[in-house]
């Protein structure tokens, strides 16, 4: 068991450690943001400075788009480093987003408890464990319980007063936490382009304290249940490995046995077997310009496509950008069908561990889990699909002084600019994982009422 000094120490620790990995976060969210908003006003000055080029290769030339730092990854950066944050825009290709932030981790800081989410939500219940398995049971073994009862103390007073002390604990180790998530929720509230940030930060404090006073119903419940220390810290122990330490890379293995996913470059090659089909030697590239130029010279009735009223060019490009579309589109309805089959191993494991339902929540809440990032890529390709369509009409007017040339044709291109989904569209999204932290807790409170009703001297 530790000693007094142990513990403080260990609480002392805890707290700098999660102020200095606040402030780490806060820092790197404020680069971070900055970098992207920078490369963004740079890639937008440079489409806007292309001068007299030609649309044709103005929409394959392209730019870029950057997706900035969700304001809530301070708290849980969740799977924002290894999903990519830029991605090029360009004709007849939709490109995956890279430039993991991960890949300049190294490994074992990728794989440790070391965000501020991880840090409240899986190594302080480690550290109440410690300082609340011997709550009951300590009294019990030294003799002192009966004495306590005796005195007129009951017992469920004497359990309710372990709970209160305990939790205590958990929310002053917590402050840095949602002391500063509170101050966000405050700022958020006064700034009426965030969206319903500040109800997101509410949500996030509230969950964060829930889950931790969960872990102080189970300490003191399974204390006052068992008759020894040891046991009790045994078996909490026993849980909190396996439901915090081994059930996420388990689900990890298992979907990955069950479900292995393709590499970006085999993604890639599904849609260039489809674009250049090398088993006929025949590209849609140029079926399509056939097709389209048989039909074009029958319905003008005329002998050549430079007789044609509009630049035959330009109409092709944009055929052939609905052709490469339809391919994207249903590449990527395959590719996150795959996803979804590990999204649901990860449901079932999550039924087992409180931890990965409270992660995944936690996640969802900052905008940095899958689903979000899946949007932000929808919306680059919506805006990569405007931008080519805007390009392919003004490629396909002939030279004239009305024709949308220059500076002109690259200001007709609407600014990117992305925002957050709403709340309300993720909401389907967190009842799972909701669930499963509400039947978790409610088998936190049985237990510890359980203990209320049932008095053990020893």
């Amino acid at each position: 068991m530790w000693s007094g000094w142990a513990l403080r120490s260990s609480a002392i620790l805890f707290l700098v450690l999660l102020s200095v990995q606040l402030y780490i976060s806060h820092s790197y969210l404020r680069t971070s943001s900055d970098i992207s908003t920078d490369s963004q006003l740079a890639e937008r000055r440079n489409w806007l400075n292309q001068g007299d080029r030609d649309p044709h290769g103005a929409a394959h030339h392209g730019t870029f788009l950057f997706k900035k730092v969700p304001p809530l990854a301070m708290f849980d950066p969740g799977l924002y480093p290894y999903l990519g944050t830029t991605v090029r825009i360009e004709a007849h290709v939709r490109h995956r987003l890279n430039n993991l932030p991960a890949e300049n981790e190294v490994a074992i800081m990728r794989n440790s408890f070391m965000t501020p989410a991880q840090m409240v939500q899986g190594v302080l219940p480690l550290l109440l464990i410690y300082i609340g398995f011997a709550s009951i049971s300590r009294e019990r073994e030294q003799g002192t319980l009966p004495l306590l009862l005796s005195s007129g103390m009951k017992w469920q007073t004497l359990l309710a007063s372990k709970f209160a002390s305990l939790s205590i604990v958990a929310i002053l180790l917590s402050a840095p936490f949602w002391g500063l998530l509170l101050w966000t929720t405050i700022v958020s509230s006064f700034d009426p382009t965030n969206n319903d940030m500040a109800i997101r930060c509410l949500m996030l404090l509230t969950l964060s304290i829930v889950f931790l006073l969960f872990w102080c119903l189970l300490s003191v419940g399974v204390s006052a249940t068992l008759k020894s220390s040891h046991s009790s810290l045994g078996i909490l122990l026993v849980f909190w490995c396996v439901t915090t330490f081994f059930c996420a890379p388990l689900a990890t293995t298992v979907a990955s046995t069950l479900y292995p996913l393709p590499s970006q470059e085999e993604v890639k090659k599904w849609s260039d077997r489809k674009k250049y089909n090398p088993e006929s030697g025949e590209s849609i590239f140029k079926t399509t310009r056939e097709d389209l130029e048989r039909k074009l010279l029958t319905e003008y009735n005329v002998g050549s496509i430079q007789d044609l009223p509009f630049k035959f060019d330009g109409v092709v490009m944009q055929a052939a950008e609905v052709q490469t579309d339809q391919i994207y589109e249903s590449d990527a309805q395959h590719l996150n069908s795959l996803l979804s089959r590990h999204d649901r191993v990860f449901a079932i494991v999550s039924a087992f561990s409180p931890y990965l339902a409270v992660r995944d929540l936690s996640s969802a809440l900052s905008a940095t889990d899958r689903q979000h990032h899946e949007d932000f890529s929808q919306a680059a390709e919506d805006y990569r699909r405007h931008l080519v369509l805007v390009v392919n009409e003004a490629d396909a007017q002939k030279e004239s002084p009305d024709a949308l040339r220059g500076t002109t044709l690259w200001q007709s291109v609407e600014e990117f600019r992305y925002r957050c989904p709403p709340l309300s569209q993720i909401l389907a999204s967190l009842l799972p994982p909701l669930l499963i932290l509400l039947v978790w807790g409610a088998a936190c409170c049985f237990l510890f009422e359980r203990s209320l009703r049932k008095k053990q001297f020893g």
